[in-house]
This record gives C-alpha cells, structure tokens and sequence, in this order.
C-alpha cells in the first residue's frame, strides 16, 4: 500500500516522483517536495525515510545530507544499466531513533 506519491514535473514532463509508504524494515522545487514529505511522514508517525542515491553522485548526497540524511548503508550491484552500479541507502529519522538494550 501506498499512502502516498508525489510525481515532480517540469515544463509538463515528469521528471520524478517520490513514493512513500510505510515498511518496517537546491533547488527550490525539490526542498520543498522534500520538506513535504518528510512533514507528511512525521504527521503519519512514519518514523523513518529512506532513499537510493548511486555512490558517485556527490551532489545528491550532499543535498540530501543537508536535510538531515545519513549513509546507513551500501548496496552492491543495485543499478543493472548504470556505472557504477552500487548505491548508497540513505536515511532521515522523522522520531528519534530507539536506544538498544
């Protein structure tokens, strides 16, 4: 199930889109789709967003690391058609993170 998803468009083109959906497991634009979401996810007590970002793109990550975003994670081969094919899995706590015992 999908609670939602956000398709991002220019000049009438989809050029992206975001799905979220609960597992248990700068530019202007995309700030605040992004704020959106992570508001939307805070609001539905979805504790936690993820995203694939592929290792070489340093802009990306260094976007998404402004708004809180850390590596958590790397995937090996997630990509079939693009080099490198591996991506990094980074994630946003909405609530805070639960202590281990």
């Amino acid at each position: 199930m999908i609670p939602f998803y956000l398709p991002a468009y220019y000049s009438d083109i989809c050029v992206g889109a975001i799905a979220c959906w609960h597992e248990k497991k700068e530019n202007e634009g995309q700030v605040r789709l992004l704020n959106h979401v992570i508001d939307l996810c805070s609001k539905q007590n979805i504790s936690e967003v993820y995203l694939h970002v592929q290792t070489n793109n340093e802009d990306a990550i260094s976007f998404y690391k402004k708004f809180g975003f850390e590596i958590t994670e790397t995937i090996q081969n997630y990509y079939t058609n693009i080099t490198p094919p591996d991506c990094y899995v980074l994630t946003r706590y909405t609530a805070p993170r639960p202590t281990k015992k």
